[in-house]
C-alpha cells in the first residue's frame, strides 16, 4: 500500500487490472508534462456519484465506455466526450476502431451489391429467352431476395456515412456529429441512397415499348433484319460464275409498319441503374489499399494536406501497374456493355438481340469503327452505342499513353543508350577525319604530278567533299545527342552541386576574409610596436647626447 509521503500512488479501477500512476503535485509545483494513456475497460465499472449536492458531477477515471454513456444524461456525457476528445491516446484507439467497422461495413455493402446484380441478370436472362416464369415462384423468391438485399444494402448506406461522419468528429476534435452534416453531405447521402434504391420489385407489371429500325436496306437481297439482314428466299440459285452482281443500298424513313409497338416487363428500366452499384467496389478498392490502411501512410497525407480519397488511390494504382488497371477496365466494362445493348434492343419477331450480335457490336461502337452490319434498332440501344463510343475514346487514349509509357526507356538505360551512341559517334568522327585527310593528301599529289584532269583526281576530289559532309553531319549528330541527354533530374541535379559548390565557396571566402581580417590585426600590433621601438630609440638617442 502506498504512503501519502510517496508522490506517486497507484490508481486501481474495479473493472480493469491495469494500474495507473498520477502525479501529485502541489499548485505552486510545475505542471506535469507526462502523457497519460487510458484504456477502454471491456465490462461497465461500478459508477460513482458524489453525495455533496454543491459539488459539481465528476469523473475521475476518462476510461468511459459506451455502456457507461448511454446511462447519464445528456449534458454529462458531453462533458465526458469533450474530456475524452481531448485525450490524443482515447482518438487514436477510437479513430483506429472506427477505420476498422467502416471497412467491414463496405465490404458488406459490396457483397450486397454484387448479388443483387447477379440476381437481377439472373432473371432477366430468363426473360429474353422466352421462359414464362413472371408468376412462378421462383421468379417471385429473386425478385423477394433482392429486394430484401437492397432494403439491407440502403440501411448500411445510412450506418457506413454515419461511421464516416464519427470519423471526421474524431480527426477534427469535435464532440457532436450534427457539426459535420452540412447539406452537401446530406444530399450525397439522399443520392446514394436512391442509387441502390432502384432494383426490380416483385410483381408482373408491362410497359409500353416501342422498337425502330434505325435503317431499311432493300437491295437484291431484301435486307429486312433489324440486327442482322438475312438473305430472302426469293433468290434460291446461286449466281453465275463469272458474273458481277451489283447491290443498290437505299436508306428510307421508317414507315408505319417499321415502328412496332409491344408490351414489355418493366424488369429492363429498373434493372440497367443497379450497374451504377459498382461503385461499391470502387469503395472496396479504396478501404483496402495499403495507403489508406497503413497509419504512417496517413500521417504523411495529413503532414502534406493529401487526402487519400478514391482519385488519388486510383491514380496511383494507375501509376504503378497501368497495363492492369487498362485491362481490368476494359473487360468489365466489355461485359456491362454487352449485356445492357442485349437487354435495350428490342424487337417484337426477334425478341432481344443476341449476345454474340451484342458483343459484335460493342466491339465496333468501342473501336470507333462501326461497320453498319449490325445496328441498333431503339432508342435506348443506341443511347448505350453512343456512350460505349464515348468510353472507347477515352480507352484509347488511356492505351496510348500506357504504351509509350511502357516504351519508354528507364534513366539507366537512357544513359547507356547516349553512352553506346556516343561512342559510336566519336568512332565515325575519327574515321571520316582520318578520311579528309588522306584524300585531302591524295587530291594535293594528284595536283602535284599534273594529273588533274584524270579520273583518279576527280574520284578523290569527290571522296574528300563526301568526308568532309560527313564530319559536319557527325558533329551535328552529336550535338543533338548531347541535347537530348540533358532532361530535368540533370539540370536539378547540375543546379544541386552548383549551389553546393558556391555554398562551398562562400564558405571559403568568409574564412579568407576572417583570415585577412586577422592578418590586418596583427600587421596593426606590428606597426604599433615598431612605433612604441622607434619612440624607445629616440629617448635612448636624446639621453645619449645629453651626455
Amino acid at each position: 500500500m502506498a504512503s501519502g509521503d510517496n508522490p506517486r500512488l497507484p490508481l486501481t479501477s474495479g473493472a480493469s487490472p491495469i494500474v495507473k500512476y498520477t502525479e501529485m503535485r502541489s499548485q505552486s509545483e510545475a505542471p506535469s508534462t507526462a502523457i497519460t494513456m487510458t484504456t477502454m475497460p471491456t465490462s461497465p465499472p461500478p459508477f460513482s456519484t458524489s453525495t455533496d449536492p454543491n459539488q459539481p458531477k465528476t469523473h475521475n477515471n476518462l476510461s468511459v465506455n459506451a455502456y457507461e454513456l448511454r446511462r447519464i444524461s445528456t449534458q454529462e456525457r458531453r462533458v465526458i466526450k469533450k474530456t475524452l476528445m481531448a485525450n490524443v491516446g482515447y482518438r487514436l484507439a477510437k479513430r483506429k476502431e472506427l477505420h476498422i467497422q467502416r471497412r467491414v461495413i463496405g465490404d458488406i455493402m459490396c457483397f450486397l451489391g454484387i448479388l443483387g446484380i447477379i440476381l437481377m441478370i439472373i432473371e432477366n436472362e430468363l426473360t429474353f429467352n422466352r421462359v414464362d416464369h413472371k408468376d412462378t415462384t421462383f421468379s417471385l423468391f429473386i425478385k423477394a431476395t433482392i429486394t430484401f438485399t437492397t432494403i439491407l444494402l440502403v440501411g448500411l448506406v445510412f450506418y457506413y456515412h454515419r461511421i464516416d461522419l464519427n470519423i471526421y468528429c474524431v480527426d477534427n476534435s469535435i464532440d457532436d456529429w450534427r457539426i459535420a452534416l452540412t447539406r452537401t453531405k446530406i444530399f450525397a447521402i439522399l443520392f446514394e441512397a436512391f442509387i441502390c434504391m432502384i432494383h426490380p420489385i416483385p410483381g408482373h407489371f408491362l410497359v409500353e415499348w416501342s422498337s425502330q429500325y434505325v435503317k431499311k436496306f432493300e437491295t437484291s437481297f431484301n435486307f429486312n433484319h433489324p440486327h442482322r439482314p438475312p438473305i430472302s428466299d426469293s433468290l434460291t440459285t446461286p449466281p453465275l460464275l463469272n458474273s458481277t452482281i451489283i447491290l443498290t443500298t437505299q436508306i428510307k424513313p421508317p414507315e408505319n409498319d417499321d415502328i412496332s409497338q409491344y408490351y414489355v416487363p418493366i424488369d429492363v428500366m429498373l434493372s440497367l441503374p443497379m450497374f451504377c452499384r459498382l461503385y461499391l467496389v470502387c469503395r472496396f478498392i479504396m478501404l483496402h489499399s495499403h495507403l489508406v490502411r497503413d497509419a504512417s501512410s496517413q500521417s504523411i497525407g495529413y503532414l502534406n494536406r493529401v487526402s487519400f480519397t478514391f482519385p488519388f488511390i486510383i491514380k496511383s494504382y494507375i501509376k504503378r501497374r497501368p497495363a492492369l488497371c487498362l485491362t481490368s477496365f476494359c473487360i468489365t466494362t466489355f461485359f456491362i456493355a454487352s449485356w445492357a445493348m442485349r437487354a435495350c434492343d428490342f424487337n417484337v419477331k426477334r425478341g432481344h438481340m443476341p449476345l454474340l450480335d451484342a458483343t459484335w457490336l460493342f466491339i465496333i461502337s468501342f473501336t470507333t469503327i462501326g461497320y453498319g452490319d449490325i445496328v441498333p434498332s431503339t432508342y435506348c440501344g443506341r443511347a448505350i452505342a453512343a456512350i460505349t463510343g464515348i468510353i472507347g475514346v477515352f480507352a484509347t487514349a488511356l492505351l496510348v499513353a500506357v504504351i509509350s509509357q511502357k516504351l519508354e526507356l528507364t534513366r539507366s538505360e537512357k544513359y547507356v543508350h547516349n553512352f553506346v551512341a556516343s561512342i559510336e559517334l566519336a568512332k565515325a568522327h575519327k574515321h571520316q577525319a582520318a578520311n579528309v585527310v588522306k584524300y585531302g593528301w591524295k587530291v594535293w599529289y594528284l595536283r602535284r604530278k599534273g594529273t588533274s584532269r584524270f579520273i583518279q583526281y576527280i574520284q578523290a576530289q569527290r571522296k574528300l567533299l563526301t568526308s568532309i559532309h560527313l564530319v559536319r553531319n557527325i558533329k551535328q549528330r552529336q550535338r543533338k545527342l548531347a541535347d537530348n541527354h540533358v532532361n530535368l533530374l540533370e539540370l536539378f541535379t547540375v543546379q544541386r552541386s552548383t549551389s553546393a559548390v558556391t555554398d562551398e565557396t562562400s564558405q571559403r571566402v568568409i574564412s579568407m576574409e576572417q583570415k585577412i581580417n586577422k592578418v590586418e590585426d596583427k600587421l596593426i600590433e606590428v606597426n604599433q610596436g615598431m612605433l612604441n621601438l622607434q619612440d624607445k630609440l629616440n629617448l635612448l638617442l636624446d639621453r645619449i647626447t645629453k651626455r
